[in-house]
């Protein structure tokens, strides 16, 4: 939008890792010389770290498009990978189909592709970025990987490029052989304030821009501050602050247009170009000390790590209520089950007893087929439908019937509330 306004051929702060815009300070050009110095060895590890957005992919793709035709080369963005899917990563990479095979064919068709590298003065060069990612026995593979050899040299070479996470992954115990392997290694720092100067008339100076708009010197120091020296902070920053100039219209980016366009990112998603935590600069603040107020860094893994152990503790809890209240929920279950059997068994002896009891009054007045001294007596039917009632009612049993089922009730009721 801004470009051809200000007379740009192209747009100077874009997110995309572009080589042409490579800027060498200190430490990237200390990165880029390991990463030549290996390639020229051809053996052993590069290892590159640094913290997010300090230009580690930017760096890779430098060298990848210095590379000549005698290295083929294959750029990885790893996730967490198991051993076997980096080697099915690896080998799709360079072209060779292995769907579907498993870890031994895969080796070997990865092994025969290297040969036939070699057979054409070629060699490969396999470049991982986002390493940190990667579990201890996934580098160990490529390790591994670097036995394929001819005449004592490497048919593959490794340069792992990663976030600050991956040090302490190396410097594990089990990883020495690899650690042995490294050749060189560097850490990617931030930029000071020359440097962050440097970085953006550097950038500005790809797309042909001529002074238009002017930048006070003054705002490179406001500008290094607020987004900490990291290259990708500065971008966004500076994308944002050409945009507000062409909006603007203003000819000349001073402290006072830096100030307002922090200010407008510091209510946006786009506003945590500072460190987490930090609280943002009030407006028309007289200077950069006051948007940094907060916790410290240190501060903050403490106050993290304090976070992560109280929701681990909560979690936990939950998890033994839940535990405990289907544990109840069982019980409940199994008791009702098994009053439900007993009020069934009991209920078929009543109505037994019922049918039982008339009978063995009939079976009384006939013995021998001779008629009993009941049979003989008129009053005997109106006696015996008289005590039949009361030989089958039972009133205690009765009783503790109804006690029993308003006990299930409640077994019940409680039971829905648990759930």
């Amino acid at each position: 939008m801004y470009e051809s306004h200000f007379g740009l051929s192209g747009k100077p702060f874009k997110l995309s890792p572009d080589p042409t815009f490579f800027y060498g300070s200190p430490h990237h050009s200390k990165a880029i010389s390991y990463l030549r110095y290996g390639l020229e060895s051809g053996e052993g590890f590069i290892v590159i770290t640094g913290p997010v957005g300090t230009g580690k992919t930017t760096i890779a793709r430098s060298l990848l498009s210095s590379l000549d035709d005698s290295i083929t080369a294959i750029q990885l963005v790893t996730t967490h990978l198991s051993p076997d899917a980096l080697i099915n990563m690896i080998a799709s990479n360079f072209g060779l189909q292995v769907e579907g095979l498993g870890k031994a064919e895969t080796l070997k068709r990865l092994e025969g592709f290297l040969h036939s590298l070699h057979r054409q003065g070629k060699r490969a060069l396999l470049v991982i970025d986002e390493a940190q990612n990667l579990p201890s026995e996934t580098i160990e593979e490529l390790r591994m990987l670097s036995n394929f050899q001819i005449d004592d040299k490497p048919l593959i070479q490794s340069f792992l490029l990663g976030q600050e996470e991956l040090k302490p992954i190396i410097e594990l115990p089990e990883m020495e052989q690899f650690r042995q392997r490294i050749i060189a290694s560097c850490h990617l720092e931030t930029l000071n304030t020359e440097q962050t100067r440097e970085y953006i008339l550097h950038r500005l100076s790809v797309v042909g821009w001529n002074h238009h708009p002017e930048l006070a010197d003054p705002i490179f120091q406001i500008i290094s501050q607020y987004t900490g020296g990291v290259p990708r902070k500065i971008n966004i920053f500076m994308d944002r602050l050409f945009l507000y100039a062409f909006m603007e219209n203003v000819t000349t980016i001073d402290e006072a247009a830096v100030r307002s366009v922090m200010d407008e990112m510091g209510t946006e998603l786009s506003g945590g170009l500072q460190p987490t935590g930090q609280i943002r600069a009030p407006k028309n603040a007289n200077t950069v000390s006051s948007m940094h107020y907060g916790l410290a860094h240190g501060e903050q893994s403490v106050e993290i790590d304090r976070i992560h152990q109280i929701l681990a503790e909560v979690n936990k809890v939950l998890d033994d209520v839940i535990a405990r209240k289907t544990l109840t929920i069982k019980q409940l279950d199994r008791l009702i089950r098994e009053k439900r059997k007993l009020l069934s068994s009991r209920g078929d002896a009543l109505d037994n007893g019922r049918v039982a009891a008339p009978l063995r009054t009939n079976e009384a007045t006939h013995v021998n087929g001779n008629p009993s001294a009941n049979d003989l007596n008129p009053n005997h039917e109106l006696q015996t439908h008289e005590q039949t009632p009361v030989a089958s009612v039972h009133p205690a049993n009765e009783t503790n019937r109804l006690v029993e089922k308003r006990w299930l009730q409640q077994l019940i009721k409680e039971r829905e509330s648990g759930l």
